[in-house]
């Protein structure tokens, strides 16, 4: 049996039944690195198995996205979210603006803000998502190593 992702165990513990939808709408998620709409979803997830229906496809979304697994997030103001993983419980990237890219980063730096605010508010903070907006290099018609740094 192939080794599954640690979000299957989580459903577990959580208590939750690994049904065939929610397995392969957490296959495709993680096959597209979590950077997908809904649309995109529904698609893969009827080319895999067409039996699943949409609702079970948009009730599989919202169930991974109240346990942390996945946030949506919106370029500029688009009524349809694409789909983030949170590995770890938190997400970096920087979203072109122009031609929609999502460029991933590791490190954001705020632990230390996340130990303040946890100290602050009295909170148990489990997670983060990061977004930066701009234009990349290609949009912008310019070659990386001529940039500013």
């Amino acid at each position: 049996m192939p080794k599954r992702s640690p979000y299957v165990q989580s459903l577990k513990k959580a208590g939750y039944r690994l049904t065939q939808a929610r397995l392969t709408v957490l296959d495709v998620l993680e096959a597209d690195h979590g950077h997908i709409t809904s649309a995109d979803v529904l698609a893969k997830v009827e080319r895999i198995n067409p039996a699943i229906g949409r609702a079970s496809v948009f009730r599989t979304l919202e169930l991974f996205t109240q346990l942390g697994f996945i946030r949506p997030t919106y370029i500029d103001t688009s009524h349809t979210p694409s789909y983030v993983m949170m590995r770890g419980g938190h997400h970096h990237h920087v979203i072109c603006t122009d031609c929609k890219r999502f460029f991933e980063f590791e490190n954001c730096g705020l632990e230390a803000m996340t130990r303040n605010l946890q100290r602050e508010l009295d909170m148990q903070i489990s997670g983060h998502l990061l977004e930066f907006y701009g234009v990349c290099a290609d949009c912008r018609g310019e070659d990386r190593a001529e940039q500013p740094s």
